[in-house]
């Protein structure tokens, strides 16, 4: 069955893909609109419970006034102000009282809101318990639950508290006054006690399930309606700033899971606070949302069983490419790789055909290079058959020598012999330092015999030093450029080789006290760097080891030079990859 995009274009493969791509993007759509709506929603809402709130804060606002005025005017009642100034006449004392009580009794009968009046001072007067005024000894107070609400003001509403009555607990919000003498000390405390429920029925307006919150103008809560705790709102009266007397600029706020809106006109001492519930706010909206995301899941459906129907169209070809490629070379064979692709996917198997057809060269071309390597390799050890023959004419050499009677000759050729076979060393590059010091003596103990007493040489090595690896014949041409050169046109002479552990490397110098070397050689150090001894060392260090290792001559004329090689410590004869 032929492929059914075959002679399309990738970008034509990817079309379905983005036609996908634009119902998601639909869906998101469709979320941000409703997520929209909401806020309109939640922008009417504020605005229409707003304006509730308002009416209802000018309605505590008379209310509180009204009550505000009258506890004013008893506080400047002239029989309070003489019975709390103190009267020794007893009758004088009762009749005062009476007119008192009457006084306050008419005062709260003329605002109905009004429950009951409490007054606190020093020796009250006996009064009923069912009467609507009250009095209480002034050294009590202290004890009261709410006197911390008026302890440091002159006056100020009292949150929501129970108050004794002949009917038991009753639950008040009170306003409580101050009053002072004529020379400023105070004598009583005035307390008019209003009915929650009744103060209730004000704040919830024409909806008794609302839930609000009333608070003074120095953010303190008043009372609540509804399911509220006032408590668990307390981080939220701060953070509108009621607590401190400043005023948010947003008059509603999404909080945990409610919805806020308050209350507070300019001219107003109270605050509203309304607490509607998110899910109740946007009950309506969750269900269109829920329709929404239904249609929105269904239409992401839908898009990735397109996507995946052409993903895998797409990848289909490529597959086969990499299943060409995995059983390359044991079973590939080129007609594998279909030839009827005229888009991207052809270009990649025309490329890939034409890369296996390199790699074939390639390999016939190791191939030949295997072979040639082949027929050097048998040259060479055809070579190693020389240095065999050396050595056994050498003994041979060494045998008439000694049968001559000439026993110089014959030590020296028994050096050489030694010396050849230290340089063969079975084709190794590197050797142990202790056999590059026997082959640095074989080759000393020569010149010694020809020099004779003239040479002397000394070699400081540690014993333990010997048993590392350097690669050979790397010593003995700084020694015979010294006798060569150094001690040119000389009879005698001194050669002072010394090693050195610097950590992980190894140092050795080879000092004489030769001639030095002459200033017009020293220019002509780039040119001419010593022998073909010395180039062979030099460049064999930077072949195996490289910066910072090496070779430093520090000569100076008619003193003699000193050389130095800086070697690592090697504790085998191969150099692993990356020391």
């Amino acid at each position: 069955m032929q492929h059914p995009f075959k002679n399309y274009r990738i970008g034509f493969l990817f079309f379905g893909s983005f036609a996908g791509l634009i119902i998601i993007l639909f869906s998101i759509v469709i979320w941000i609109s409703y997520h929209y709506s909401v806020k309109e929603m939640v922008n009417k809402t504020s605005f229409y419970q707003e304006s509730i709130l308002n009416g209802l804060n000018k309605q505590m606002t008379i209310q509180s006034k009204d009550i505000q005025e009258i506890s004013l005017a008893a506080s400047r009642n002239n029989g309070i102000q003489k019975y709390t100034t103190g009267i020794d006449d007893d009758y004088t004392r009762f009749r005062t009282a009476t007119d008192m009580t009457s006084d306050l009794s008419n005062l709260a009968y003329s605002i109905p809101i009004i429950y009951s009046v409490q007054m606190y001072l020093d020796n009250p007067p006996p009064s009923e318990m069912q009467g609507t005024v009250t009095y209480g000894n002034l050294q009590n107070l202290p004890k009261e639950k709410w006197y911390m609400s008026v302890r440091d003001s002159d006056s100020s509403w009292v949150g929501e508290h129970t108050i004794q009555t002949f009917r038991g607990d009753i639950s008040v919000v009170s306003f409580a006054r101050k009053i002072y003498d004529s020379n400023g000390q105070f004598k009583a405390l005035l307390v008019f006690n209003i009915k929650a429920s009744d103060l209730k029925i004000i704040i919830q307006g024409e909806d008794p399930t609302t839930n609000r919150i009333l608070l003074d103008s120095g953010g303190r809560p008043i009372i609540s309606t509804g399911d509220l705790s006032v408590r668990d709102y307390s981080q939220l009266i701060e953070k509108i700033g009621l607590l401190s007397g400043g005023v948010n600029k947003h008059w509603s706020m999404k909080y945990a899971d409610s919805f806020i809106v308050w209350s507070k006109p300019f001219n107003s001492d109270w605050h509203i606070l309304q607490v509607t519930p998110w899910n109740d706010l946007t009950k309506e909206s969750r269900k269109m949302a829920t329709i929404l995301l239904s249609i929105g899941m269904i239409a992401i459906i839908i898009a990735l069983l397109i996507t995946l129907y052409l993903s895998k169209q797409f990848t289909k070809p490529i597959l086969v490419l990499t299943k060409g490629m995995n059983d390359y070379p044991a079973t590939f064979r080129e007609d594998q790789l279909p030839s009827d692709y005229h888009n991207e996917f052809g270009l990649l198997f025309q490329g890939y055909r034409r890369l296996m057809n390199r790699i074939e060269e390639l390999y016939r071309s190791l191939e030949q290079q295997h072979r040639r390597q082949r027929e050097a390799e048998i040259l060479a050890l055809q070579a190693m058959i020389n240095p065999h023959f050396l050595y056994n004419t050498l003994d041979q050499v060494n045998w008439m020598a000694i049968e001559a009677g000439q026993e110089q000759i014959s030590r020296v050729l028994e050096l050489m012999g030694k010396m050849f076979r230290i340089g063969l060393s079975n084709g190794e590059s590197m050797i142990r330092i202790e056999e590059e010091i026997v082959h640095l003596e074989c080759y000393m103990e020569i010149q010694q015999i020809r020099w004779g007493e003239g040479l002397t040489f000394t070699i400081e090595i540690p014993n333990h030093v010997k048993e590392y690896y350097i690669p050979k014949l790397t010593l003995q041409p700084f020694v015979e450029n010294a006798l060569m050169h150094g001690f040119h046109g000389r009879s005698a002479g001194s050669i002072n080789i010394v090693a050195y552990e610097i950590e992980d490397e190894l140092l050795f110098t080879i000092s004489d006290n030769g001639v030095g070397i002459r200033a017009d050689a020293e220019m002509n150090k780039k040119r001419k760097t010593g022998g073909y001894g010395m180039r062979n060392v030099r460049e064999r260090m930077e072949s195996y080891f490289g910066y910072p290792y090496g070779i430093e001559v520090d000569s100076e004329e008619g003193k003699g030079t000193t050389i130095s090689i800086r070697i690592p410590k090697l504790r085998e004869k191969t150099i692993k990859e990356g020391e």
